[in-house]
């Protein structure tokens, strides 16, 4: 594992940990629990991605994803998800 990797896998276990102690102090609504746990899956499953050194392919084409993507939604799974953050851009008023 290169040292970006290895920073990301430590970043993603962190947010795991904290996720995981939202999750226990069961004060979390009931509807940001169901968001917590797809996120929690969401990085468990790019934790296995990175042992496996499949992390930044597409799960359905194996095409390498976008690393400027990956480095905002570092679980990112498919081309198709690249392509729905486009909807969350924003333009810049500033030329």
């Amino acid at each position: 594992m290169d040292a970006k990797a290895e920073g990301l896998y430590s970043e993603l276990r962190n947010t795991r940990q904290e996720i995981l102690e939202r999750l226990m102090e069961g004060n979390s609504s009931s509807l940001i629990k169901p968001i917590l746990l797809e996120e929690l899956h969401d990085i468990e499953q790019t934790l296995i991605k990175i042992e496996n050194g499949d992390y930044g392919k597409c799960e359905i084409s194996g095409e390498l994803l976008p690393p400027d993507l990956l480095e905002m939604v570092p679980t990112l799974k498919t081309m198709e998800d690249c392509s729905k953050l486009g909807k969350y851009y924003r333009k810049s008023i500033y030329h």
